[in-house]
């Protein structure tokens, strides 16, 4: 088997370059000179030079990035500590929802029971009425069999025993009037009581204790104050804010869907702040608001937070283009260095 190769003669100087670089002259001391070595030095001081800067660049970087991320630490821990507590607030809110829906319920059914109560009392009352004209028919009876004297009537027997077992009957009746009364009267005023510890509002006819859709804090307005166990639910439901909803929320049918941040106050300046000039108007900040959510402090901490977040994107980029030209530069020093020592005259030409 026979192969043939063709090749092609180099050009004739193909050489020159390298020659022109890299040959030796010797010198007057006795040593020699290397065009490459000085040209090689020289670029190894600016690779060098540009290696440092951009050391510099990363450390700066790098500082700054940890500075910032533990910024953004702080920020999205105090987030999670006023959505916490915001979280902890809306679920007050569902707690007092169910306390205010079976007040109203209570204050509802303890109305009802009042009125039907005073209804009992008029039937007793009546009941007691009739038994006491029946004793008095009775005592009337009494009295003309005793003034007849009519000795067919023998005491104890016949139609006076069964009349004397009447009269018997009669006055167990009578006996159980005053504690009935008694009872029927502490109901009446343990239901009164009961609606007056809920609410001093008189009872609403129009209240349907069973609807599924019943809101109990959705009522009208008619000017009046009133007491007792629902006003004081209702102002805590108006401090928390729980009407109100969360900016681009709409799961809650009682809240705005863009409801706005609400601003928090305090000293207008730190001139305000003090007893210097005699009025003691110190305030701390922030002054939150219910719903937390809809607050402007939350707001501005949300705010802050995204810009570090953002800040940390955009500088993590500029990092890793800088550990990129300084793993490059490092290789280009690494190499310059290397064949610097290769072609150094001192080792060379000795």
């Amino acid at each position: 088997m026979s192969t043939t190769y063709n090749y092609d003669a180099l050009a004739a100087g193909w050489d020159a370059k390298i020659a022109d670089c890299c040959n030796t002259n010797t010198s007057s001391d006795g040593g020699c000179t290397d065009c490459c070595y000085d040209t090689w030095q020289d670029q190894l001081k600016d690779v060098t030079q540009r290696s440092a800067s951009v050391t510099e660049k990363t450390t700066q970087l790098q500082n700054k990035i940890a500075f910032i991320s533990d910024r953004r630490s702080r920020y999205k821990g105090w987030l999670d500590e006023l959505d916490k507590a915001e979280n902890l607030a809306r679920n007050i809110c569902h707690q007092l929802e169910i306390i205010a829906t079976q007040a109203d319920k209570i204050w509802y059914n303890a109305s009802k029971a009042s009125k039907a109560i005073e209804t009992l009392f008029c039937m007793i009352r009546d009941f007691y009425g009739q038994v006491d004209y029946v004793k008095k028919r009775y005592d009337d009876l009494q009295i003309c069999i005793q003034k007849n004297d009519d000795p067919a009537l023998e005491k104890g027997k016949g139609i006076l025993k069964a009349l004397d077992d009447y009269g018997t009957k009669l006055n167990a009746i009578i006996a159980t009037r005053d504690a009935l009364i008694a009872q029927a009267i502490e109901a009446v005023k343990l239901a009164n009581l009961i609606i007056d510890a809920i609410t001093s509002k008189d009872c609403t006819c129009d209240f349907k204790p069973c609807d599924g859709n019943y809101q109990p804090f959705k009522t009208q307005h008619d000017g009046k104050n009133y007491y007792g166990l629902k006003t004081v639910i209702t102002t805590w439901y108006n401090v928390l804010g729980c009407a109100s909803g969360c900016p681009g929320e709409g799961t809650n049918p009682a809240a705005a869907t863009t409801a706005p941040a609400k601003k928090n106050t305090g000293p207008s300046s730190d001139d305000d702040c003090g007893t210097d000039n005699g009025n003691d108007t110190c305030e701390l900040t922030p002054i939150l608001s219910f719903p937390i959510c809809a607050d402007s402090y939350r707001t501005t901490v949300k705010a802050l937070f995204d810009k570090d977040d953002q800040s940390l994107l955009t500088l993590s980029k500029k990092l890793k283009e800088a550990n990129k030209d300084k793993e490059a530069l490092d290789a280009c020093k690494s190499s310059l260095t290397n064949a610097i020592a290769v072609v150094d005259p001192k080792s060379r030409c000795n």
